[in-house]
This record gives C-alpha cells, structure tokens and sequence, in this order.
C-alpha cells in the first residue's frame, strides 16, 4: 500500500478476496486489513503463503475452498454472512492459466481455467449479492488482463477468453446492481512481479521484460492492491463498469521494447 493510500479507512468494512492467499490477492489483503477492514480471503491454499504481520492477521480470516466447487463457494459465503452479515467490497481476483495450443488444448483443462477465472466471478458475485444489498453500498473488483483487450503472449486460448469475458461481466453487472449501489469495475494487470515470477525466472529473463515496459519497472503486487483500493473507495464513486489498466504503458507500447523505438527514430534521421 502506498503513502497516499493511508488516509482511506475501511473500518468496520467486510472485504473478501478470492486469490488471497499469495501474491496479488495477499497483497491486496494486506492492505485493506492495513485500513481496519475485516477481510475474508478464499483461496484453494490451506492458509496464507507468505507470513503477515500479526497486527493485520487478526484482520484476516482464510477461509479454503476450490473456486470451481459452486457448493464450495456457497458455503463460503453462508460462513462470511454468519461472522459479517455485510459485504462492502469483493474483490474477485484467483485466476490459472493454460499455456497449450488449440490443437492440443484439452476440454477439461478449458474449463477448468474457464471455471476459475469467469465462472467463479459470477458465483461469488450471485452469492454476495443479498450481503451487497444489505450494506447499502458496495464495490466490486474483478482483476482481469490486459490480455483480455488483446490476447496472451504467455498464456493461452483459455486464458484469454476468460478475461475477455470477466471485461463483458463487468460491464453487464455494472449495469445490471447500479440501482443497488453496487459499482462494478475491472482492473487490467500488465506484467506483475509476483513471487511466482521471481522463483520461475532469472534475473536476466526479469531484466529483459522490463523492455517491453515503458516505465521501465515491472509492475509490483502493491500498485494493484492500490489501484483496487481507489475502485474500492469513495474516491471512485461515480465509476462502475470502467477499466483501470495498470501496466506500465505495456499496451500503449504494442510490444515494442523501448529502447528499440528510438533507435529506429534516430537511425532514420540520419539517414
């Protein structure tokens, strides 16, 4: 969390985040629990990876589950209801990824990312509607991709449809719950420097991203726990159905590396 976020309290505020037990999701819990928020993090991971301050773990319950289980996620939700009744936040941030071919992309493993990224936004969103109602005012947050706009280098068909669609649900639900008081909006991650990135990656590989990055930084689990916290916040009150890409300019760049462009442009001038 930045400097600037800490003015914002979200005390006595009910915060779930799906994907919370590492990486963005954890990030992103840290955070509001940070802002006196009570989180609920659900995750297929049995408890939060990374150790947390004791002072924010007390705002954090975990609570494990499979995203792809609708009973699963039903039940989660009738357990926040009982310890909260309200939800003022829900961030649907768990998502895999698939790296085949169409040719060789099998059924279950598309539905399976397909399940996890686009299916469980619209469960949890179903099942946290009436305790989004009750609060008056809520927020929700789905974290797709900026390959949703384009497609996945990295990843593949899978992956790309469902934050393709987790764009068309946030737009459909932000329409649909505006007369509720519930905002819905989408933030698009570029290339995010998660642990899962540091412990699969060397440090030239991390180096050589960093080209494709306008800003020239890779993108940290922080900015987007930030950028979520002002679609969380009254700062963004009169937001629903947006996107917030934050990527450092990797889209604006269409891939080109930085320092490629220019050469380019100085090579020609002299010509």
């Amino acid at each position: 969390m930045s400097e600037a976020n800490k003015e914002i309290s979200f005390k006595n505020k009910t915060v779930v985040i799906t994907g919370g037990a590492g990486g963005i999701g954890l990030a992103v819990a840290k955070s509001f629990a940070a802002l006196s928020a009570r989180v609920y993090t659900l995750d297929i991971h049995e408890k939060l990876i990374e150790d947390v301050e004791a002072e924010l773990r007390q705002n954090i319950t975990h609570i494990s589950l499979d995203l792809r289980d609708p009973e699963a996620i039903a039940s989660a939700f009738a357990t926040i209801n009982r310890g909260s009744g309200e939800i003022h936040v829900l961030v649907n941030n768990a998502g895999i990824g698939d790296v085949d071919l169409i040719e060789t992309l099998s059924l279950e493993k598309w539905k399976s990312v397909i399940d996890v990224n686009l299916t469980a936004p619209f469960l949890c969103v179903q099942a946290a509607l009436p305790m989004m109602r009750k609060a008056g005012a809520a927020s929700v947050i789905n974290v797709a991709s900026i390959a949703g706009k384009r497609m996945s280098y990295n990843g593949g068909a899978a992956y790309t449809s469902s934050k393709s669609g987790v764009l068309g649900f946030t737009r459909h639900a932000a329409f649909e719950l505006a007369r509720d008081g519930i905002r819905v909006n989408a933030i698009c991650p570029g290339p995010v420097l998660t642990p899962m990135i540091m412990n699969s990656t060397s440090s030239e590989e991390r180096a050589r991203g960093v080209e494709n990055i306008p800003l020239a930084e890779w993108i940290q689990p922080r900015d987007i726990a930030d950028a979520i916290l002002f679609f969380a916040s009254d700062a963004s009150r009169m937001c629903t159905g947006t996107t917030l890409d934050v990527d450092g300019g990797f889209l604006v760049s269409s891939g080109v590396p930085y320092d490629k462009y220019f050469e380019r442009r100085k090579a020609k001038a002299g010509q």
